[in-house]
């Protein structure tokens, strides 16, 4: 594959795998704004520094996971018609800032990005929690794919210490069993981090593609016709 067909690859694959079915902009009604609201508050009164860190860790977890449900429909908005549309979801948006969860966005794309901090904290509150290995997984894919404009080999403003923490996370999440830990994605994208710790010298390059050549040969075995592997294999020097 010459470069011309490797970059085509690569561009076929990533818009394939980041583009989402769009709802319409009227998904979010009154009663569901009411209830993320209202399960936000909730939440929000068990999080607090007096809270045992048990509860704690688990309300933060649970947070995280809200606000990205909420933010896949604003983005979902913004792919279709450019904006957040719609009376309800206007509201949603002033609350939120309201009750303390501004969403900020991705400055080349307009795209709410995912509040990592609160898998971050749930994790260091309560490592060995049951929930915990899904926090690690959204807190994985989330960064990963809020990282990068068009060229995941190229993310924006990662620094070397965030890098070396996804790829603690992924190669920690290889063995896991939770359901909600998606196993394909999980070789993806830690494939993807050997690749840039391999292009930003943190890694010997042997070293680094032979690791990545090992979740090309699982990938191959479990997922054969994944659009994941083309890519990575794309992507591949």
């Amino acid at each position: 594959m010459n470069s011309f067909e490797r970059g085509l690859a690569v561009c076929l694959c990533l818009a394939a795998l980041l583009t989402k079915p769009a709802l319409a902009h009227d998904s979010i009604n009154a009663e569901t704004r009411k209830n993320y609201v209202a399960k936000l508050e909730d939440l929000q009164s068990h999080a607090s520094a007096a809270t045992p860190a048990a509860v704690r860790a688990q309300n933060l977890f649970e947070i995280g996971l809200v606000l990205d449900e909420i933010r896949e429909l604003f983005n979902q908005d913004i792919t279709s018609h450019g904006t957040v549309r719609g009376f309800e979801t206007s509201m949603l948006l002033n609350e939120l800032v309201r009750i303390g969860y501004k969403l900020e966005t991705f400055q080349k794309t307009g795209l709410y990005l995912s509040q990592l901090q609160y898998y971050r904290d749930a994790i260091r509150l309560e490592s060995r929690a049951p929930y915990i290995n899904h926090a690690r997984y959204m807190l994985l894919k989330n960064h990963f794919y809020d990282s990068f404009f068009d060229n995941p080999l190229s993310p924006i403003s990662q620094t070397k210490e965030t890098l070396a923490e996804m790829i603690a996370l992924g190669e920690g999440l290889m063995k896991s069993r939770h359901p909600q830990v998606n196993a394909e994605e999980v070789r993806f994208i830690l494939g993807i981090h050997y690749l840039q710790s391999i292009k930003q010298q943190q890694i010997d390059r042997e070293e680094g593609l032979k690791k990545v050549r090992k979740l090309v040969q699982e990938l191959h075995k479990e997922y054969p016709q994944s659009l994941k592997l083309l890519t990575l294999e794309a992507l591949m020097p």
